[in-house]
């Protein structure tokens, strides 16, 4: 527990920097902070790819429980398919995240609310339209394990799958980070604020579908693939996010957000609900895969994946559910 503790203390600290690096008052290192972002954006889904290895090529010897004594050691090539499979991820995260600064930096990109206009049809739009359909795939996938696991037999299945996870994120990052870039001398937090309100709603669910499920969760959403989450868990996730998003709205965390209180509110919900099915599919993913944890990086908190999985799905969809309902609520 001490180590959990520390070790989210760290995590902590360490996103506050990552959304707020402080911003230099020179005009030549004005736009530093953003690009530190982007740095770091890239190490998280390059470490997110290398764990999402050990889901696509698959080793006897991971599973949790597994008898290395019948398991032995992993053959020579694992290693070696998994580092290519995290370098390629790496190269699609470069080649997507590289169409996001230009279309970032160019003309007058206040607010990514119309984004799918803005974007028009390149390779960013595409991008983030596979992982809206991957998100609502995942989400039936789910519900359907472990029939759904025949969609998931193959290697180049599951690796599609992770990156369907891992470059959406990272591209949904960067553009809602990227938010009022040109303004950003006047308030070069206009983006942090935004992304960090959505992590609070993702964090504030997990902590409310938490408590409601230990006192009053009777019906699985999944038992197939995590016992532990009720409907009774979400709809207390869903309630105490709504909550936080009250006083988020007041307190100003939205910003250029606020044009459209409908479309804003919705997307809110969505990516809070999205935010469990991220967790669910990683869980049916190792489930599938046999093992506990995506990773140790994180004494006390597993992986890089068992961080992100809820966020993987709540960014994108709140950035593309409220670029949608923009347009149809305005």
């Amino acid at each position: 527990m001490l180590t959990r503790t520390i070790t989210g203390f760290f995590l902590f600290v360490f996103a506050g920097l990552w959304l707020f690096f402080p911003v230099s008052e020179t005009e030549s290192a004005r736009y530093l902070a953003l690009d530190i972002f982007n740095i770091v954006t890239v190490l998280i889904v390059v470490i997110g790819g290398w764990e999402f290895s050990k889901l696509v090529f698959l080793w006897e010897g991971d599973r949790a429980g597994a008898d290395p004594s019948v398991s032995g050691k992993p053959p020579r090539n694992l290693f070696l398919k998994r580092s290519l499979y995290a370098a390629f991820v790496f190269l699609v995260a470069l080649l997507a995240f590289k169409d996001v600064v230009r279309e970032v930096g160019f003309g007058d990109w206040a607010r990514p609310a119309e984004v799918l206009s803005n974007l028009s049809n390149g390779f960013v739009f595409w991008v983030l339209m596979a992982g809206l359909f991957w998100w609502l795939l995942a989400t039936v996938m789910v519900f359907c394990y472990p029939r759904s696991g025949v969609m998931m037999r193959f290697w180049w299945q599951r690796a599609l799958y992770g990156l369907f996870t891992l470059i959406p994120f990272g591209v949904s990052l960067m553009l809602l980070r990227g938010t009022g870039i040109s303004h950003y001398g006047d308030d070069p937090c206009i983006g942090s604020r935004i992304l960090l309100s959505v992590m609070m709603l993702v964090w504030s669910a997990d902590s409310g579908a938490y408590f409601a499920g230990r006192l009053l969760g009777k019906h699985h959403m999944s038992s197939h693939v995590s016992p532990k989450k009720t409907w009774e868990g979400l709809a207390g996730g869903v309630l105490l996010a709504l909550a936080v998003y009250c006083i988020l709205y007041c307190t100003g965390m939205y910003t250029v957000y606020y044009s459209n209180f409908a479309a804003l509110t919705v997307s809110a919900v969505l990516a809070v609900v999205f935010s469990v099915f991220g967790d669910l599919s990683e869980s049916m993913f190792k489930r599938y895969a046999g093992i506990k944890d995506s990773g140790v990086i994180f004494p006390g908190h597993g992986g890089m994946l068992d961080r992100i999985d809820s966020l993987c799905a709540a960014v994108p969809v709140f950035l593309l559910s409220y670029s949608i309902l923009s347009v149809l609520l305005s």
